[in-house]
């Protein structure tokens, strides 16, 4: 089956950004595009351990990339993964540095980002979500639907988040509703009428 979802990375929750939250510029390199990868919890025991909500697919994947780039109240910090370990209760983590559990607790909820170079290739039929995040989305006349502003998981199909003059909720369903995933153009071309 052809989905959009992410190989190592399924689609976070997207959090609304705020103004301490700068958007990343089109202009980067992969070596400079940080994706979200997972979540920061609340510390676990006395020596800095902390719980981690993992948006990769399968969910310990997030344990292949030792450099963490953490926001952290607007700030991007980056941080050496030391230890990780797979637990009855989730997944856990130790970092570089953090020993205690209250610098451990300044941590929580920070999220986890890794460097989009890092990432292994997307197979074939496979695309990583933060690539088709940004592209425009025409139908099969031409005729221009909006951007990809994100997108959701869902029992059959991801669903890509289409903002244009409204909003548009399309099945991402290769060969079916969408018809052409060009990342050199930044283009989703997918069977769809405007009306809808």
């Amino acid at each position: 089956m052809t989905t959009a979802r992410r190989k190592m990375a399924k689609a976070p929750p997207r959090p609304t950004r705020t103004q301490a939250e700068p958007e990343q510029p089109e202009n980067q390199t992969p070596e400079t595009i940080l994706i979200p990868m997972g979540r920061l919890g609340a510390a676990r025991g006395l020596k800095g351990w902390l719980r981690v909500k993992s948006f990769a697919d399968p969910p310990a994947q997030l344990q292949n990339y030792r450099i963490w780039n953490l926001l952290v109240n607007g700030q991007c910090r980056e941080m050496t993964l030391q230890r990780f370990r797979i637990t009855p209760r989730g997944l856990e983590c130790l970092l570089e540095g953090i020993d205690t559990r209250d610098a451990a607790e300044a941590l929580r909820g920070a999220e986890i980002r890794v460097n989009r170079a890092d990432l292994a290739p997307a197979g074939e039929d496979e695309w990583y979500w933060a690539d088709l995040e940004g592209l425009e989305v025409r139908n099969l006349k031409g005729e221009p639907l909006g951007r990809v502003s994100g997108l959701m998981a869902t029992g059959a199909n991801d669903v890509l988040i289409v903002e244009g003059r409204r909003r548009r909720l399309i099945p991402f369903a290769p060969g079916s509703r969408v018809r052409e995933v060009n990342l050199q153009k930044r283009r989703l071309i997918v069977d769809w009428d405007p009306a809808d």
